[in-house]
């Protein structure tokens, strides 16, 4: 057969290119697995300096984010049209452009896989490594079946049959195999897609293991047989008819997650609270904020399917399922939540400013009952990752455990945990940042030496402690204003230390005056709301500054810093006029 020519050439590479770019889409909205340019640019970002990576947000916001993903898919696009049209410029037979696909998908298995953190052939992962491999070998096969049927098209007035027939087979083979591979991967996936792990499934706790004091039974209860006076005067009863298996309560599906702007390093979606007006004591679900490293789609995870895996240094690894955890004993608490991203002065620096902050209450069992299934952690354990189902993962110390508050929660303000806030389950660790509290959480595995999760990994504090911060809710930043009495008014939030006192300058911190606390603490880590009032004379121009003191009695500082790597700083500060 002759050459392919240029032009055919880069055409038919374009198209398998395009296809395999769909094919990864595909897999990614049916099966969650992730594409490849999203795995090559969550690895990319380990090596941007921190100093770039915040000139970046700085300069071009979200769309910083989004210009990254887009040169990632361009880059990968045009390395597999270049090699595409390589392969056909010069005049690789059908089989070896079979074999190519087959080698791509060995690199991506063998290579690209255990850099990017998902282990040799992803048996790194929590989804079940067989999907993985079948979903990637339709992607690469796809892409030479392509390829193969743009050679056999460019030579179609070749004469040659036994070459043409060879050619034809190769065809075959590719697209054979390309539905074989997607007949695993629908079996698995048909089948939750996750890893199934062989520990013992825990049992359910009873009344008398629970951690929770229960009643003694009392003589009238039906544990308590009735005197023998009463039982020989006692009327007989027909035998009762064998009693069916008891129906199980539904398990909770909660609705589709809302939909949410995203870019590459996923989203950072501000909590919804109209500018100018003082944030509520707790936020709705769909108002509250959202920050997810998903740059296409969050996990989306069956409750019925769902295992909590805990392995490593504990009495005895085990796996966990919904109704276990249900099962526990039930806490309530109202605990705020806050991106270490958010700012604490200078809002109006990016998009999502000073609102990656809100409260809920929140509802689950506590860890160290959760722990305590697996016979509680072995003195040896010095370390606790926590493994979420779209790879991220948090570290921890075991210290955590002993606070009552640290918490697997499965409700926020009383319904299901929403799907974009971690459905079946979620951590929540008073005291810490939200990249501590993981979603989408599958797997606790206790460990002998301190985890770097995916936050420390990128550079950012291993410990996530919230730093003391004020915002100035009450007017608006700017806003003109009639002379006169004015009302000043916002929220206050220094993690698990609590707050102490609020203060408000209007003289660039040369004096303070307090604030009125308009509620109390709801919770021992959440945010509260403050105000106090002010009278602004006529035709002048006021900048007012906040600042908190938390129940150690340290002040804010006023120091600015941005939120990388160790949380933001500095107080906020707005400018009204009169007019």
């Amino acid at each position: 057969m002759t050459t392919t020519r240029w032009v055919p050439a880069l055409v038919f590479s374009a198209i398998a290119s395009g296809t395999a770019l769909w094919l990864q889409n595909v897999l990614r909205d049916t099966w969650q697995i992730r594409t490849l340019p999203e795995r090559v640019e969550e690895w990319l970002l380990l090596f941007v300096p921190l100093d770039l990576f915040e000139q970046g947000l700085q300069r071009l916001g979200a769309d910083a984010k989004e210009v990254a993903l887009f040169g990632t898919v361009v880059g990968m696009t045009a390395l597999l049209v270049a090699l595409g049209t390589f392969a056909l410029r010069v005049n690789w037979t059908s089989w070896r452009l079979l074999g190519l696909g087959v080698g791509m998908w060995l690199v991506a298995m063998a290579g690209v896989m255990p850099v990017t953190g998902a282990g040799f052939f992803a048996t790194g992962l929590l989804t079940a490594p067989v999907l993985v491999n079948a979903a990637y070998l339709v992607v690469f096969l796809g892409y030479a079946v392509v390829l193969i049927g743009g050679r056999l098209l460019s030579h179609l007035g070749v004469r040659d049959r036994p070459t043409m027939m060879a050619e034809r087979r190769a065809l075959l083979a590719g697209a054979v195999g390309t539905l074989l591979a997607g007949g695993i991967a629908r079996l698995v996936g048909s089948q939750g897609g996750l890893v199934a792990s062989s520990l013992p499934l825990a049992a359910a706790p009873t009344a008398e293991s629970a951690s929770t004091p229960r009643p003694a039974p009392t003589a009238q209860t039906a544990q308590t047989p009735p005197p023998i006076a009463a039982q020989a005067t006692a009327v007989p009863k027909p035998t009762p008819a064998v009693q069916a298996t008891p129906t199980l309560e539904p398990l909770p599906n909660p609705p589709p997650p809302q939909h949410i702007a995203r870019d590459k390093d996923g989203a950072l979606t501000a909590a919804g609270r109209p500018k100018g007006e003082l944030a509520t004591p707790i936020t709705a679900n769909d108002d509250f904020y959202v920050v997810t490293k998903n740059a296409v789609m969050d996990p989306i995870v069956d409750a019925a399917a769902w295992r909590l895996v805990i392995d490593g240094e504990v009495n005895r690894p085990v796996q966990v399922d919904y109704r276990t955890l249900l099962a526990l004993p039930a806490v309530e608490v109202t605990k705020t939540l806050e991106c270490i991203s958010n700012f604490t002065a200078g809002c109006g620096l990016t998009s999502f400013g000073c609102d990656l902050i809100s409260t809920a209450r929140w509802k689950g069992a506590r860890l160290s009952d959760v722990l305590n299934l697996a016979g509680g952690l072995k003195s040896t354990a010095v370390g606790l990752a926590f493994l979420s189902t779209d790879e991220f993962s948090a570290g921890l110390p075991p210290e955590v455990v002993d606070d009552p508050e640290t918490l697997l929660v499965y409700e926020m303000n009383g319904e299901p945990l929403p799907r974009v806030h971690g459905f079946p389950a979620r951590l929540l660790v008073p005291g810490r940042y939200g990249m501590k509290n993981p979603k989408w959480l599958a797997g606790i595995r206790a460990m002998t030496q301190e985890y770097q999760g995916w936050y420390e990994q990128r550079n950012w504090n291993k410990d996530g402690i919230i730093k003391t911060m004020a915002r100035i809710d009450v007017p608006a930043d700017g806003a003109r204003l009639t002379a006169g009495p004015q009302r000043v008014a916002g929220i206050a939030y220094a993690g698990a230390r609590g707050v102490q006192a609020v203060e408000l300058s209007t003289d660039d911190g040369g004096t303070w005056r307090p604030a009125a606390i308009l509620e109390p603490m709801p919770g021992k880590d959440a945010m509260i709301r403050w105000e106090t009032a002010l009278m602004l004379p006529a035709a002048t121009t006021v900048t007012l500054t906040v600042r908190a003191t938390d129940g150690n009695g340290d002040v804010q500082t006023e120091e600015f810093q941005l939120p990388q790597p160790d949380g933001a700083s500095g107080r906020d500060s707005i400018t009204i006029s009169a007019a």
